[in-house]
């Protein structure tokens, strides 16, 4: 599917998809303020206790998530968990369920099963993958010794912070995205998760809608993934404007492309006021969007990690189950950070000079 991006208003596409394996992350907190960090989730094999301790300081120092395996097989586990930045790998972790006698062994099924996710395997002593044969370093993106934080933040500058996301930008979709939500439902609390980067081009629930978004940093796209049975029960129970009496799958289509144009409408005025649309600015540039249906997967041509936000919506009398929605941004086109930051930073300084703020 090929899409061309304007900076008039479009109207989302939106369709079905079946449901893959469920989400597990960690609770709902509130809005996100400046003090906040953007995170990403990986998902760690280790079995050695005192590295285990060592990474879970360094997840907590460069703002990941760590999740580790179960009980069950290493291929299970990884399969529940489709929102992820990044898979960490010890050389002498084995999973007799699968059969994996190694790290190595282990790193090239993972690799099979989602080669965009990049790999990081931890080695005693040493930070690289000169030893190995090409065979043995297929699908590992890179080793890091736990001795040397500084070859583990290496990888993650590499592989995990490749797109710097201003904190400004990303309050200011969190504030449009609750205001919207609470401008659409009715009786309902709106919750979100810390925000996060994903490497992985899984989709979540059976139904998205996808809109081609534009400002003068940026082009790509927004995607609103859910489920359609918790939002139908919403609309039915006369939680939103539609007429709950007849209500079927398309009423939920629709509700999605409303919170999708309503979110990006509101968020797209607040970032034109910051830098109006010049003459000439506009990008007219197509890129291809592949889609599987039946194995949950979307690729927008692009290994730029996506900025993903987890919002829940809670009935306030608790008689309906809660509706999980994903908001994700993928600017596979075109994302100057350092453009929207100097933006960002001479509308301050206006207010300043107009009076309207002081400098503390």
């Amino acid at each position: 599917m090929s899409v061309k991006l304007t900076a008039k208003r479009t109207v989302p596409a939106s369709w079905s998809c079946s449901s893959p394996p469920g989400f597990y992350g960690r609770g709902s907190v509130t809005m996100i303020g400046f003090d906040r960090q953007l995170v990403s989730k990986v998902l760690i094999f280790e079995d050695v206790a005192s590295a285990q301790v060592e990474l879970k300081a360094l997840c907590a120092e460069y703002g990941l998530i760590g999740l580790k395996q179960a009980q069950h097989s290493a291929m299970n586990m990884l399969e529940s968990n489709i929102d992820l930045g990044a898979v960490l790998i010890s050389e002498s972790c084995t999973d007799p369920a699968s059969g994996i006698a190694d790290g190595f062994a282990l790193a090239r099924h993972i690799h099979q099963l989602r080669r965009e996710l990049p790999i990081f395997i931890r080695r005693e002593g040493r930070s690289d993958l000169d030893d190995l044969s090409p065979e043995a370093r297929k699908g590992i993106a890179g080793a890091y010794d736990i001795e040397r934080p500084e070859s583990f933040k290496l990888l993650l500058d590499q592989y995990l912070a490749d797109t710097e996301y201003p904190i400004s930008l990303i309050r200011r979709i969190e504030e449009i995205t609750h205001s919207s939500l609470n401008a659409l439902f009715r009786d309902i609390e709106v919750s979100n998760e810390l925000p996060y980067l994903v490497k992985d081009k899984l989709t979540y629930g059976d139904i998205l809608s996808l809109l081609p978004v534009e400002a003068p940093w940026f082009s790509g796209y927004m995607m609103v993934q859910s489920e359609e049975q918790p939002m139908l029960e919403l609309i039915k129970d006369g939680r939103t404007s539609i007429d709950g009496t007849h209500v079927d799958f398309r009423d939920v289509m629709g509700m999605l492309s409303e919170i999708t144009n309503l979110a990006w409408g509101g968020l797209r005025t607040r970032l034109l006021a910051l830098h109006p649309v010049q003459s000439g600015e506009e990008t007219r540039i197509s890129v291809p969007i592949t889609v599987n249906q039946y194995k949950e997967y979307i690729s927008f041509g692009t290994d730029r990690s996506q900025l993903c936000f987890k919002y829940t919506l809670r009935d306030r009398h608790d008689r309906l189950a809660p509706v999980t929605l994903y908001q994700k941004f993928i600017f596979n086109i075109r994302w100057s950070p350092e453009e929207y930051r100097q933006a960002d930073e001479n509308s301050v300084e206006e207010l300043v000079e107009s009076g309207c703020l002081e400098l503390f």
